[in-house]
């Protein structure tokens, strides 16, 4: 089921992030871009295959690791 309180916050956070917040989106895209789930859609839009989600906002995800359906990110 989708969280929308998590999925606003991801698509706020995305829009103006903090240093911290932009620090570790990137660390979570870098993990992304390295996963076989990474797909890109005829809009070329990435996005995840495992939940479907767009990377540029599911990076900023306030849930920590458990945001990613892989289990890939640290933080």
């Amino acid at each position: 089921m989708i969280d929308l309180k998590e999925v606003s916050i991801a698509w706020f956070r995305s829009f103006n992030p903090t240093p911290e917040q932009r620090a570790t989106a990137d660390e979570r895209l870098a993990i992304c871009e390295a996963c076989p789930e990474s797909k890109v859609n005829q809009l070329n839009i990435h996005y995840c295959g495992a939940c479907g989600c767009p990377l540029n906002k599911k990076i900023f995800s306030p849930k920590g690791p458990s945001a990613c359906p892989q289990q890939k990110w640290p933080q």
